[in-house]
């Protein structure tokens, strides 16, 4: 069983899964191996094409998912949307609160987002476009099923962050995407990671942890990448994902999933 990563395994800055690598994703299918989407994303922001493979976990593990029937599924409660929200207004950061049907924002932040954005530069407003179909709210209390939060632009450093979340067992990891200006990154909760997920879905269809597979290569791929029975870096990982990881592959540009596949036997 393998678990992939989205942003900077399988995509990179939105551009389709290449040619090569959509290949060794569908021979690896045909031979037998079971194919699992382990992404930082909700599953709203989720693309179709990979919500048709045989698990996705999405939130950064807070949600799992097996042949589109929900078997885990983790939200944040009213109390801690307000902290979060207080905390991060306290931050001066823009952030989006995401849940499993819809991506929302605060109408105030919305519009200061959007005015930021017009003198951006155009590969920045790409990386950040998914978020232009965010829903208004006034409120955190009509935020519904919200399982974390991104932000952006934050005047404190994780750090900060961090500190001020762990009394709450919530956790900051930080984006692989860093072009952003300032402060960046994803707020969860601590007992809900890619690597509880992994050892969560293993565990229910009866897969032993050594015959996983892993692959990612940011800061929230850590735990998954130590879960599995074995953990590939992609090249273009950050230092500190790949001397966490067993193996270390080509990058999202070299079809770096596609090798690791050749690599480890799960395509000829």
């Amino acid at each position: 069983m393998v678990f992939l990563d989205i942003d900077g395994t399988l995509l990179h800055e939105g551009q389709p899964v290449s040619e090569k690598t959509a290949k060794a994703l569908s021979q690896a299918k045909d031979n037998g191996h079971f194919l699992c989407i382990c992404t930082g994303r909700a599953y709203s922001e989720t693309p179709d094409e990979m919500k048709k493979f045989d698990g996705v976990i999405s939130a950064a593990g807070a949600c799992v998912m097996w042949k589109k029937e929900v078997l885990l599924a983790e939200y944040f409660s009213d109390e801690e949307k307000k902290l979060v929200a207080d905390l991060l207004e306290a931050a001066g950061a823009v952030y989006i609160m995401e849940g499993f049907s819809d991506l929302y924002m605060d109408q105030e932040i919305r519009e200061r987002f959007f005015k930021q954005m017009e003198g951006f530069e155009e590969r920045e407003k790409f990386l950040l476009s998914f978020f232009i179909k965010t829903l208004p709210c006034t409120s955190t209390q009509e935020m519904k099923k919200v399982h974390k939060c991104s932000f952006f632009y934050a005047e404190k450093d994780n750090e900060w962050l961090k500190e001020k979340l762990r009394q709450w067992d919530m956790s900051v990891t930080t984006f692989s995407q860093a072009d952003t200006r300032g402060n960046s990154g994803e707020i969860t909760k601590t007992a809900f990671t890619k690597g509880t997920a992994l050892k969560y879905l293993s565990g229910y269809l009866g897969i032993p942890t050594e015959d996983t597979i892993a692959i990612g290569d940011s800061e929230n791929d850590l735990e998954m990448l130590r879960a599995a029975g074995v953990g590939i870096a992609m090249g273009n990982a950050s230092d500190y994902v790949k001397q966490a990881a067993d193996d270390v592959t080509k990058s999202v540009t070299e079809d770096g999933v596609y090798h690791a596949f050749r690599k480890y036997g799960l395509i000829g």
